[in-house]
């Protein structure tokens, strides 16, 4: 995802190789194929090439070289901000916006630590963007790729709309420049700005392809670490010492106690009335208090449990969420393409999908757009449909996991895109989010390539009638209300784009 903005910038026409990066058998074999032994890597001419910078580099040299300067000098303005980007913005992303995911602990002291940071660096960035349109003069370059990389997730986690608008308006202004580009959006989608700052996972981390174990760098660590254990292993010991001598000391109270009772029996043998009465009174008393310690005793432990439960539904529904999706990660769903499909098996028909969609992306009235394609639509040959995600109470609560599940079923669909078009989207507001859509494909019917996604059981499907007026009106607005202050079924449209 990285590469693709720089790509798009570009022009570089690349074939890309999704890797499912859990099958370790593949990925070790992609990896003996690289200098540095890491991925991604680019194949050329001249031989491979890894790691993304260098990639990125060798792309705007060949295809594109303002993007690095044209003196001397601008390429070394435009090597200080992407050198500015990668070691100090980067440091405080790894301790800000990785314990958000769960890919890192969350600690606070170095959290405030690198929020303190980002402000001052974003002081100097405000500054300079005061003097020049981008980073490093007034021609878009590859520092300001890298920088808005970077600063993508601080904006869309961290800084609410008051605090953009007071500390750094100018940076505010380039940024959504450059995140409403044609370029941008087709490699990160739609990117959302942030309303309310999402605080760090402080449950169970989640590792991204990182071994299970890390051992530790430095002799003095791992001292550290066997001492740590050590002390884990004689504690118990120690306490069940402890527990013994305690034991000990009340068997022999308890056979003194006896001793003294016998001997105090002959003179002791008849108690008072109100004695009795008293003592009676006293048990009573005592057994209340028991039980209203107990009950505390349970409601704390109740309160634990719930906690504890929370947490765990929490991690597992990260996990299933292990990262934002991307065209490079299609394999992960281990999609195969139809070599025979048999919606191409259908009788003819006279709507052509392919150009509508040509027509109808490139006509920036959408109303006259939509007349067009009422005309030429073919309801014998093709079926409209709505589509809606029925999301369990866990889900859809926070923005950044809905757009993943919407991303997770067009990512699916990859190869459905030849057989249809429409919208589905992301609709609702903070707490209460809504994946719904309309389209039009090939056959009267749910195609297979619907029935292989993952989630199929919880899309809601209903065959829409051209000759209503209330399902072409339902068409008209999913398709013509796309932008942020749009509504659709008196939702707001969050993130919405067309599938094509």
């Amino acid at each position: 995802m990285e590469l693709l903005h720089t790509i798009n910038l570009t022009g570089a026409k690349i074939a890309l190789d999704n890797v499912d990066l859990n099958d370790q058998k593949k990925r070790g074999s992609l990896i003996q194929k690289t200098p540095t032994l890491t991925l991604p890597f680019l194949q050329t001419c001249n031989g491979n090439i890894s790691e993304s910078k260098a990639i990125e580099y060798f792309l705007c040299s060949k295809y594109k070289p303002e993007l690095l300067g044209n003196s001397v000098f601008e390429k070394a303005q435009i090597n200080q901000w992407i050198e500015f980007s990668c070691c100090e913005i980067k440091r405080s992303v790894e301790s800000v916006i990785y314990p958000i995911f769960g890919w890192a602990k969350y600690c606070k002291e170095k959290a405030d630590k690198e929020n303190e940071n980002i402000k001052k660096y974003l002081k100097i960035i405000e500054n300079n963007l005061n003097k020049n349109k981008f980073i490093s003069g007034n021609k878009l370059s590859l520092a300001d790729v890298i920088l808005f990389r970077y600063l993508r997730f601080f904006f869309m986690m961290q800084f609410p709309e008051g605090m953009r608008k007071k500390l750094f308006p100018q940076t505010t202004k380039w940024f959504e420049q450059i995140m409403n580009s044609n370029e941008a959006v087709k490699a990160y989608g739609k990117t959302i700005l942030c309303k309310n700052p999402i605080k760090a996972f402080t449950g169970e981390i989640r590792r991204c392809y990182l071994p299970e174990k890390k051992e530790c760098q430095n002799k003095e660590e791992t001292q550290k670490c066997d001492d740590k254990k050590e002390d884990t292993k004689e504690a118990p010991k120690e306490q069940n010492e402890g527990k013994e001598e305690k034991k000990n000391k009340k068997n022999k109270n308890k056979n003194e106690n006896k001793e003294s009772d016998k001997n105090e029996e002959t003179k002791e043998t008849q108690k008072d009335e109100d004695n009795e009465k008293g003592g009676k009174k006293n048990k009573k008393n005592k057994k209340k208090e028991n039980k209203k310690d107990n009950g505390n005793k349970n409601d704390k432990k109740n309160k634990k449990e719930e906690k504890k439960e929370q947490k765990i539904e929490v991690v597992k529904e990260i996990k299933k969420v292990p990262y934002e999706p991307s065209m490079l990660e299609i394999d992960r769903f281990k999609l195969k393409k139809k070599e025979n499909n048999p919606l191409d098996a259908l009788p003819p028909s006279k709507f052509d999908l392919e150009k509508f969609k040509k027509e109808f992306l490139a006509n920036t009235d959408k109303k006259t757009a939509m007349d067009n394609f009422w005309k030429e639509y073919d309801p014998e040959g093709y079926s409209l449909w709505h589509i809606e995600y029925n999301n369990e109470p866990s889900e859809c609560i926070t923005l950044f996991r809905t757009v993943i599940i919407k991303g997770d079923i067009l990512l699916q669909l990859e190869y459905f895109k030849k057989y249809c078009f429409g919208v589905l989207g992301v609709y609702g507001g903070d707490g209460d989010y809504k994946i719904s859509g309309c389209m039009v494909w090939r056959g009267q019917e749910i195609p297979d390539e619907m029935k292989d996604v993952l989630c199929y059981n919880k899309l809601k499907f209903r065959k829409l009638n051209n000759k209503e007026q209330s399902d072409l009106q339902l068409v008209n607005d999913y398709w013509t209300k796309i932008n942020e202050n749009d509504k659709v079924l008196e939702r707001q449209a969050i993130d919405a784009r067309y599938f094509y």
